[in-house]
């Protein structure tokens, strides 16, 4: 069937065959026997990269909550 596909669409249009698909606009696509698993792996090591923060330490959550005591009666002193 889908090789019937392929060669209707090929005699409208050109096409190319280029196999499986690997990396595709920024996702990594891996086979499994459950289907298709999608990752974004690759991507964020790239951002990453680029920003110099390959060897900083993952958390869970950037900032901790109990270092934003901040006092709603107080507040900011410089707004900008």
């Amino acid at each position: 069937m889908l090789h019937h596909l392929v060669q209707l669409l090929s005699s409208e249009f050109k096409l190319r065959d280029l196999g499986d698909v690997h990396y595709f606009l920024d996702i990594e696509v891996q086979s499994t026997g459950m289907g298709l698993m999608l990752r974004q792996h690759k991507y964020i090591l790239d951002i990453l990269t680029r920003a110099g923060m390959t060897s900083y330490k993952p958390v869970d959550t950037p900032v901790s909550p109990f270092k934003l005591a901040i006092q709603p009666d107080h507040p900011f002193s410089d707004h900008t």
